[in-house]
This record gives C-alpha cells, structure tokens and sequence, in this order.
C-alpha cells in the first residue's frame, strides 16, 4: 500500500506500507508496517503518527533471500514516490487528518 503519513508536528510525508503477516520472518500476527519516505536525523518512537492509505501496489509475498525482499521493498518505494506526484494521490497530503497539531480525535 502507499499514502501520506502525518508526523506529530515534523510534517507530512509520502509513505509506503505493509500490512500482513510477512511470511519471510515467519511472523505469527498481522503487522502494519509504514515506511516513511524520507531521511530523518533522529528517531520519532511514541510520537503521533497518522495514515492516509491511497492506493494498493501488490499482495504480501514470500522472498528466495532476504536481497529479494529489500529489492521488491525498494522497487514498491519507487513506485509510491512517483504515483504519489499524480493529482489523484496528491491532493491528499493536504488532509486535515494528517496534521497532528489538530485537536481532531481519531
């Protein structure tokens, strides 16, 4: 999945995302996954963090090798980037829902 992400005040950011189980580790509980698209010089754990999920890229697959799932992580990074410049994707980013500074409830 890719979409727009709201981070407790930092700003609002183009995201790609999992959701499933991810069957290369293995893991025993559904997980959701957002990789925000962008390079930050600390790390936001506990902060506010908001979902605007737009659009589907591909289902949840197993990987031969670990390189094949960075791979296929990086090309859905590719892909979220450039789908999220189109007008349909990018009117988005400007949801209310995102800015977290609101007094808005979930």
């Amino acid at each position: 999945y890719f979409g727009w992400a709201g981070l407790a005040g930092r700003g609002i950011y183009k995201m790609v995302m999992s959701v499933g189980w991810n069957p290369y580790f293995n893991n025993s509980e559904k997980t959701i996954e957002p990789w925000l698209l962008h390079d930050f010089d600390e790390d936001f754990y506990g902060e506010d963090l908001r979902l605007v999920i737009v659009g589907y890229i591909r289902p949840e697959a197993n990987f031969p090798s670990l390189e094949s799932l960075v791979a296929k992580i990086h090309e859905d990074k590719k892909i979220a980037e450039e789908a999220l410049e189109l007008p349909l994707y990018l009117k988005y980013r400007d949801d209310s829902y995102l800015n977290t500074s609101s007094k808005q409830n979930c």
